[in-house]
């Protein structure tokens, strides 16, 4: 799911110290150096690092960039695989690899480059010790930028640590009128309590933040802003127990619908980057969204997407990640924010957390006084299952740690038997290594299921589960069947697979008149399904579709129809990713129609032997605004792109195509935004009309050929110098 657009976080404040460690970055010396930066809690120590990795000159200075989060809990893991993800994001087979394997993979791809990586919030010095070997020194200028609030750890890591400032009094001020006002002015009689409040926060911008975005929120007037500030602490002390009055502050003027949603962050690991997505489907699943006969479902996801954006117009949750429209796809909260939701989740929403023979929550008289709404969270499903759990009550069971692996599943169904009540159970931490666990399929009021594994079959009696609303099933296996049964649940709204395998199943039986019971389904991906017979689950089961991303596949292709209709009729469809195999017909013999409500179109491995004349039919689509074309076969090696073709077009992808000449008319292209060039090794240049496109913004190649590199830098000395957009901007880049 994709949320609105939303402005981008105020980051003011530490441009001189900004300065002095971007010229520590791309400056001498050539050998490795690790730059520390460190500073108590809410200092701003991130917010600083997230400058420095996106700066415009680091990104050209250096050949490759990633980033980790480490927090208190060191999984070693986890972290190479948060930094090969972002190196080489084309990679899914890594996934089962060991830490080992990992490391060396890591080693391999930094081997030679000039390479930046941020480890954010480091909190141990064996941590440290077991990660910077892996980092090679190769005397390229590679930098390793480490923020922690311990000075021990920034001192063992680097002789010449930076030490982060306080804001001033003057940017404390610059900072909050900004997140309060925005681009309006400060009204004269608020100034002198504002200023007040300001300086309050001791030059700590967390603080700042949260002030400034509880005062945004309510109404800009004298009465109100005394009130605020009579509850803050009159004993201001410049530590973590102060910043957590300030955040128990923002949650006390939080609205109460709100309270529920915000404090679910606390069942996540600290530093945790949360998807959208599965975090508004929990929301739902867990009850936190009213619900009544007269509100959609879909109308459940606009109000979940409401209360998040309250939640970050608050700033109590920070934007993690973005898609290339610029639409909200991850988010965070600060680690103080996170120890808060945690432990005042275990009152407020009967939070029990589990790590190892501890609980906490267990003996609170608060959360045992009602048993029916006990939430658990866990770190490991060994010490789960030798747990001994409440009989009843819980509802909702979450496995945070990604090393655990369910050797048995007879003993997992064993300790599953307690909770016949669980509405959410969340195993996407968890790897079962034998087939899929059929305890689960007792649990009928299930309503969010995730789950991954080795099996290689879903079985028919997962259609049990009749209140299944999100199902997401992550195998290791290559192809994963699911029964035909799938189709009758009657609830299921979101099927999402993932993982390296591809999922197929059961076409519904030939000349079936039967309904589909799947009406509700919104998303479906990685699922392979077989042309022509699979068109009545296309066009019918799916007839609700909003995301779909499937495998064709065409054995029997010469004596059927050539004409594939069956995309047309998805008439809510907004996303299509479509990959093509076929061991014996060219996809030149199929004609897909798409509906004018697509967005976004991703086409894989396509065989086009009339090429253009197809995708000037896609240049029509009305709303498409991102299209992606990567590794297709195109005869044709000239494109020329007609006036007023790919009107509302914002992000172009060509990957491993082979074309040489590309033109564009003047008119073709009115709103893109950015262009990605990758491996079209023939492609001469970039069109010439793109000089004057004042809407572009960034032109990305990567192993093109020079004269496409350098078509790119003009296109870019026209953009700045003569049209004056000033945010455009280009990037090489060369494996």
């Amino acid at each position: 799911m994709e949320v609105g657009y939303i402005a981008s976080p105020v980051i003011l404040g530490h441009e001189d110290e900004a300065e002095t460690l971007l010229k520590r970055l791309v400056g001498r010396p050539k050998e490795l150096d690790i730059v520390p930066i460190v500073g108590m809690p809410g200092l701003g120590k991130t917010t600083l690092a997230t400058k420095l990795y996106s700066h415009e000159t680091v990104m050209e200075h250096f050949d490759v960039r990633s980033w980790c989060c480490i927090s208190q809990v060191y999984d070693r893991r986890k972290v190479l695989l948060e930094i090969l993800r972002r190196l080489d994001k084309q990679n899914t087979t890594r996934e089962e690899s060991d830490p080992s394997e990992l490391a060396d993979e890591l080693r391999k791809l930094l081997k030679g480059k000039r390479y930046l990586i941020v480890v954010d919030d480091l909190w141990s010095i064996d941590s440290w010790d077991d990660l910077r070997t892996i980092f090679p020194d190769d005397n390229k200028g590679s930098r390793i930028v480490l923020t922690t609030r311990l000075n021990d750890v920034a001192s063992y890591a680097s002789k010449n640590p930076h030490h982060l400032r306080h804001l001033t009094q003057e940017e404390s001020w610059e900072l909050w009128k900004k997140i309060v006002f925005e681009e309006e002015s400060c009204p004269d009689e608020l100034e002198e309590i504002g200023n007040e409040i300001a300086s309050s926060c001791l030059g700590l911008p967390l603080a700042i933040v949260l002030t400034a975005g509880l005062l945004a929120r309510g109404e800009k007037e004298v009465g109100y802003w005394k009130e605020v500030t009579l509850n803050l602490s009159s004993n201001l002390f410049h530590d973590a127990k102060w910043l957590m009055e300030v955040i128990e502050l923002s949650y006390k003027y939080l609205l109460h619908h709100l309270r529920p949603c915000f404090l679910y962050f606390g069942t996540f690991l600290e530093d945790e980057e949360i998807p959208i997505w599965k975090l508004i489907q929990l929301w739902i699943c867990e009850g936190f969204i009213p619900h009544n006969e007269f509100i959609e479902l879909t109308s459940l996801e606009h109000v979940a997407t409401s209360y998040l954006l309250e939640l970050i117009g608050s700033n109590l949750v920070t934007v993690a990640k973005r898609s290339s429209l610029g639409r909200l796809k991850v988010v965070r909260v600060h680690d103080l924010i996170h120890q808060f939701c945690s432990k005042k989740a275990q009152e407020e929403i009967h939070l029990l957390q589990i790590y190892g023979s501890r609980s906490s929550g267990y003996n609170n008289p608060q959360v045992a006084t009602d048993m029916t709404s006990r939430r658990i969270i866990c770190s490991d499903i060994h010490d789960f299952m030798m747990w001994n759990p409440p009989p009843e009550g819980t509802h909702s069971l979450r496995f945070t740690v990604s090393s655990s692996t369910i050797r048995s599943t007879e003993q997992f169904e064993e300790s599953l038997e307690a909770f016949k009540l669980l509405t959410v159970l969340d195993l996407e931490n968890v790897r079962v290594t034998d087939s899929f666990p059929e305890g689960i399929l007792l649990l009928i009021h299930l309503r969010y299921l995730s789950i991954s594994g080795a099996f290689r079959e879903i079985p028919s009696a997962i259609s049990f589960l009749a209140n299944l609303e999100t199902l997401i099933l992550n195998s290791v296996d290559r192809w994963v069947k699911l029964p035909k049964t799938i189709w009758d649940m009657v609830n299921l709204r979101h099927l999402q697979l993932s993982g390296i395998s591809r999922f197929w199943c059961s076409p519904l039986p030939e000349n079936s008149q039967k309904p589909s019971q799947l009406g509700k389904l919104e998303t479906l991906s990685a699922v392979r399904f077989h042309l022509p017979y699979d068109n009545p689950i296309i066009s019918h089961v799916l007839r609700n579709i909003v995301k779909l991303v499937c495998v064709i596949r065409d054995d029997d292709f010469e004596s059927r129809s050539c004409s594939q209709p069956v995309f047309q009729s998805l008439d809510r469809l907004q996303s299509l990713s479509l990959n093509y195999y076929s061991p014996k017909i060219a996809l030149s013999r199929l004609e897909f129609d798409f509906p004018s409500t697509l967005r976004k179109l991703t086409l894989l491995y396509f065989d086009f032997r009339d090429p253009w004349r197809r995708i000037s039919t896609i240049g029509e689509l009305p709303n498409l605004e991102n299209l992606n074309l990567d590794s297709c076969h195109i005869e044709e090696d000239k494109w020329d792109v007609n006036v007023g073709e790919f009107p509302n077009l914002k992000i172009l992808k060509l990957q491993s195509l082979g074309i040489v000449e590309w033109n564009a008319s003047e008119d073709a292209f009115p709103n893109l935004k950015r262009v990605v060039l990758r491996w079209c090794a023939k492609l001469e240049s970039i069109p010439s009309s793109f000089e004057s496109l004042y809407s572009l913004q960034l032109i990305e190649v990567e192993n093109c050929s020079q004269s496409t590199t350098n078509s790119a830098m003009e296109i870019k000395e026209t953009q700045i110098e003569e049209m004056g957009n000033a945010q455009f901007n280009v990037t090489i880049s060369d494996s």
